[in-house]
This record gives structure tokens, C-alpha cells and sequence, in this order.
């Protein structure tokens, strides 16, 4: 078992002072960053560092509950960020876990700020929501030094909690093919366009064109993803053009509740003349009118389980990374294929 002497040795540096760092004690000692980034990289390297946490829990100094920082981006759609915690509270309410949690915001190429602050010893653990495949790429080359779960994202390094992303676009480019459609189109959100994390669209181009379904570059538009974003896309398709898309494919579904004053004042009416299926199933989507037919993102249950995965790695050091996968139903409402019904 790696011992405290090991790291002393490995970086010549005092038993003392490796002890202090690993300890969470470096700022309040006055130890340079340097050093203290020296120690925790020596430690990880020999696999001491999942033991931190833990440690840091049975100080008489240290708080009495974990805390936990989620990483959320600038870009990630804000509506989620309601529903994520209302899945995380749900280990409090149900007295599972006590644990402290705190937002941490970051910026889409600061990927090095979230390493900073988690090298800081100031929380237990980490959940990751939104990152790009390219910060993944570096965050597994450079691992973070205490326990961290992915949201959405899938990984061998971490522990995750996602979905088949791929999956949704094929299977809603499937709909549309059964549902008889010949001409479809769908909104790429532009955070996303040259993204290798935009499997969704690619799902559904790849499965338009396997099912036959005419998916036209004009009926491809591009939007920020917002409800804003959506209105203005949906004026695009309908701006000028009499061939229109009878099914169309959001990405979000309020960029769907957004499109749809646009498509009553071109006289599109929804589902008779265009058909409209969303992803993620928020609360305004049931209650537009028409109601909105949607792949669920099971989002709350996801965030309960990266709870569940964090406290895991917290609580029992030794523990291995695990993914879970997550189904997302279609829940069917008014806007397509009927409503009152929901199927796999």
C-alpha cells in the first residue's frame, strides 16, 4: 500500500509537508502551489490520492458532511440546471446522503480552472456537466485528484452517468420513416456545430439517409440553443419557402416551444401539416399548444445517480468507476403520433 514516506521520498520533500498537503492544510500552511501540485501529482501517480477525501472527512478540524462542486458551463442550457438539482436534492430529501453542494461556473476552454480549483482541496468530489470531447480527452490524460463523476458524457476513467446519445437521433429519425414522412428537417444548436459531442445530429442525419428520408440543407438551420434561437430558426424554414418539412426534429424543446408562434403566423398548423419531436422534456412542453412529443432526457434520475456514484467514491476509496446507461423513452403528446401514450 502506498504510504506517505513513498511521496516524501519521490519528491524530496519533507514526511511533514507531504502530510500537510495531503491533508488539505497546504494554502493555511503557506505552501506554494508548486510544491503542493508536486505532491498531489506524486500521490496520484501511486494511487494515494483516492484516499484524500476520506481523510479529510475524519479530521476534528474538517466538516462534518462532503462537498461536492458542479461544474456547469456557460454554454449549457440554464432550464437544465433546475431539473439536475432537483434530482440531486432528492438523496437529501430521501435521507440517503447529507452533502454540500456549490455550482462552480466555468467557461468552454478553461478546462485547466476546473483542475485548479479541485487541486485546492477545498471539496470531496466533483460531478463534470457539459464537457467537451476534447476536455474529456485532457482530463483523463491529466486526472482529476479527488473522486468525479461525468454527467452525460461516457468515459473508462471516471464514473458516468449518460445516455445513448446516438441512439436518440437514430431512433427519432425511425419515427418520422414510420410515421410516413418523406421530408424532415432539424435544428443544429451552434455551440455544437463541429463538436464531436453532437452524436444526436449525427445520429439523425446518418438515419435519414438509411430510412430514406429527404433531409434538405435549408431544413438543416443552425440556432443558438435558446428559445430565442428556436423562434428565429423556425422563421428561416418558413421565410420564402412552400416546400416545407413535414416533421422536424428539436434539439431542445423549448427552441420548439419558441418555433411555434412562428409556424401559427405562417399558417403551419402542428401536427396536421408539420409534425414536431423534441429531446429533453420540460415542463413547458407539455404545455404548449399544441403539447410537445418529446425523447425524454431522464435528467433528474441521472442526477441522482451521480450523487449516489460521487458519495460512493467518498465514502469507499477503493471503489471502481461505473457507467450507467439510461433509457429515454418517447413520451407522446399532441404534436406527434397521437398523445396520452408513452412507449420505449
Amino acid at each position: 500500500m502506498s504510504t506517505i514516506k513513498e511521496i516524501a521520498e519521490r519528491t524530496n520533500l519533507s514526511i511533514g509537508t507531504v502530510s500537510i498537503v495531503l491533508n488539505g492544510r497546504g494554502n493555511e500552511m503557506r505552501i506554494s502551489k508548486k510544491t503542493q501540485q508536486r505532491i498531489l501529482e506524486a500521490a496520484q501517480g501511486i494511487g494515494y490520492l483516492p484516499n484524500v477525501s476520506a481523510r479529510r472527512l475524519r479530521q476534528s478540524n474538517a466538516r462534518n458532511i462532503p462537498a461536492i462542486a458542479t461544474f456547469w458551463p456557460s454554454d449549457l442550457s440554464s432550464e437544465l440546471l433546475g431539473r439536475f438539482f432537483v434530482g440531486a436534492q432528492s438523496s437529501i430529501l430521501e435521507q440517503e446522503f447529507e452533502f454540500e453542494m456549490t455550482i462552480q461556473p466555468y467557461k468552454k476552454n478553461q478546462i485547466h480552472r476546473i483542475k485548479e480549483i479541485c487541486d485546492q482541496g477545498s471539496y470531496h468530489g466533483a460531478i463534470l456537466t457539459g464537457i467537451s470531447a476534447e476536455e474529456q480527452r485532457y482530463l483523463e490524460e491529466h486526472p482529476l485528484n479527488l473522486p468525479t463523476v461525468m454527467f452525460n458524457r461516457q468515459s473508462s476513467s471516471y464514473s458516468c452517468a449518460h445516455v445513448d446519445t446516438y441512439e436518440i437521433g437514430r431512433k427519432s429519425a425511425e419515427l418520422f420513416a414510420i410515421r410516413g414522412h418523406k421530408k424532415v428537417g432539424t435544428i443544429v444548436p451552434d455551440h455544437l456545430v463541429n463538436s464531436e459531442n453532437n452524436l444526436r445530429f449525427t445520429g439523425f442525419v446518418e438515419s435519414c439517409m438509411e430510412y430514406g428520408l429527404e433531409l434538405e440543407e435549408r431544413h438543416i438551420q443552425i440556432a443558438p440553443m435558446t428559445m430565442e434561437g428556436g423562434n428565429a430558426a423556425a422563421k428561416r424554414i418558413v421565410e420564402g419557402v412552400s416546400d416545407l418539412p413535414t416533421a422536424i426534429f428539436f434539439p431542445l424543446g423549448l427552441m420548439a416551444v419558441g418555433a411555434l408562434p412562428e409556424f401559427h403566423r405562417a399558417g403551419v398548423r402542428i401536427p396536421d401539416m408539420m409534425e414536431i419531436l423534441t429531446y429533453g422534456d420540460h415542463d413547458a412542453e407539455k404545455y404548449s399548444i399544441p403539447s410537445l412529443t418529446t425523447v425524454k432526457l431522464p435528467v433528474e434520475e441521472m442526477a441522482a445517480a451521480c450523487i449516489r456514484l460521487v458519495m460512493s467514491r467518498i465514502l469507499d476509496c477503493s471503489s471502481e468507476p461505473k457507467s450507467l446507461v439510461f433509457d429515454t423513452p418517447f413520451i407522446f403528446r399532441e404534436s406527434c403520433g397521437g398523445f396520452g401514450q408513452q412507449i420505449e
